[in-house]
């Protein structure tokens, strides 16, 4: 009885010993405080915060945590160790030590828990390790990444394409696509503003076709297109992207050219722009050409020119041809000079070239070539192809020409034969009367 009653104090004894041993030693405890976000999505980055105690009686000095790197988990912005310092007895509680973390998580990660390695050891010790399950998503992600149309044209019907790609690791579903410009200058016609896609899957693209107008009288500039996204994930959540694109409104535009007057060396030309955009340090030139020549300057510089608006510009343009033979011969042309000219450089269709230059509204300098169908007035009053300011031989006097000497000839041997003849019948008649003596 008394071995018995012995046995139990000395184990009473030992265990209060192992007890306060135990009382006098530090014990660590680490556990996962928080993500952000939760869950972590696949091909994004998170921040990790684990929570490290001393529960423990005793001090711990050098204590070191590290994040073990396995898949799908990369430490990026940081080391994987970090050393806390001192822990001591009891600092539990608001006391604790926060070691952060920053993770990668990899892009191919499929959704479902994934264990994530926690090693913390003293000194040279071997350490000890603990585990988190960390939930990881798929990434669901679409991404308008294609706006086929830069510039509209004011007032012309255009086809406008947006392309949505799912560049996420999750296919996406019910997907509601819609734009916007606030200004109103730009609206969709034939339809509205909204697509409806059922289902996207990942890497798939699909095209959504517009056709849209930009108000005919908009001024010509930057204007900015609201797009935007909704679509859901797997999991039913859902995500909007809203972004913006840019279209510019303007670029080119159109004129005519009309034949307006020729009077005293010079002929006039109408030019009126007749598109919709506004012409920009306009200028007016006549280029070499067949049967044409400009004397003096062959450019008229007009300025700018608004869309509707005319003006106009004159040169002083000549027959190359025909006052190439003018010039020599001094005398006015003849009909068949007049024909052969109008054989050689195909004056019978009279169509001068003209070029427009111009700087269109978005900065860049085009030109435009018209043919002019003109007409030259001749001194008579006559309208003809081709004959102005050609330069003419001075009027002389009829008794000058050689009509007037074959006319004086030919009345000066009338008045001879009429004469002659008068005689004769004068000789007749005096014969007749001596006769009837």
């Amino acid at each position: 009885m008394k071995k018995i009653i012995l046995s139990i104090v000395l184990f009473l004894v030992m265990l209060t010993v192992v007890n306060a041993a135990e009382s006098e030693s530090p014990i660590i405890k680490v556990t996962l405080l928080n993500q952000d976000p939760t869950p972590a999505r696949a091909g994004d980055t998170m921040e990790l915060r684990l929570r490290v105690e001393n529960i423990g009686g005793g001090t711990v000095q050098n204590l070191e945590i590290e994040v073990v790197q396995n898949y799908p988990f990369t430490v990026i912005d940081g080391p994987a160790l970090q050393n806390l310092g001192t822990l001591y007895a009891y600092q539990t509680a608001k006391n604790y030590i926060n070691a952060q973390y920053k993770l990668k998580i990899d892009k191919d990660a499929v959704k479902g828990k994934h264990e994530l390695k926690v090693r913390y050891r003293q000194g040279k010790e071997e350490g000890i390790t603990v585990s988190f399950n960390i939930d990881v998503t798929s990434k669901e992600f679409a991404q308008i990444i294609y706006v086929d149309k830069a510039k509209l044209e004011p007032g012309k019907e255009t086809e406008m394409k947006f392309t949505i790609t799912n560049i996420g690791s999750a296919p996406l579903q019910n997907l509601v696509f819609s734009w916007s410009e606030s200004n109103g200058v730009i609206l969709p016609v034939f339809s509205d503003d909204t697509k409806y896609i059922k289902y996207l899957d990942v890497g798939d693209s699909i095209e959504l076709k517009y056709t849209v107008i930009a108000d005919v009288n908009a001024k010509p500039g930057l204007y900015a297109l609201d797009l935007n996204l909704k679509y859901e994930a797997t999991n039913s959540t859902s995500t909007v992207i809203k972004t913006k694109a840019g279209v510019f409104v303007g670029g080119e535009t159109d004129f005519d050219v009309a034949f307006s007057e020729s009077t005293q060396g010079q002929t006039s030309l109408s030019v009126a722009n007749t598109g919709n955009n506004p012409a920009l340090s306009v200028s007016v030139r006549i280029p070499e050409q067949a049967g044409f020549r400009v004397t003096g300057s062959n450019s008229a510089i007009i300025g700018n020119l608004d869309k509707g608006d005319y003006t106009i510009v004159s040169f002083q343009i000549v027959s190359s041809g025909m006052a190439n033979s003018s010039r020599q011969s001094g005398q006015r042309p003849s009909q068949q000079d007049m024909q052969r000219l109008r054989n050689q450089t195909g004056i019978g269709n009279n169509n001068l070239k003209v070029i427009i230059d111009y700087t269109d509204t978005t900065g860049e300098r085009r030109s435009v070539e018209k043919n002019v169908p003109i007409q030259f007035r001749t001194a008579s009053g006559e309208n003809t192809q081709a004959m102005s300011h050609l330069p003419t031989r001075q009027q002389t006097g009829w008794w000058q020409s050689k009509t007037f000497y074959v006319s004086a000839i030919i009345i000066v041997l009338g008045l001879g034969f009429v004469l002659y003849r008068k005689k004769e019948w004068r000789d007749r008649i005096l014969n007749i009367v001596k006769r009837k003596k």
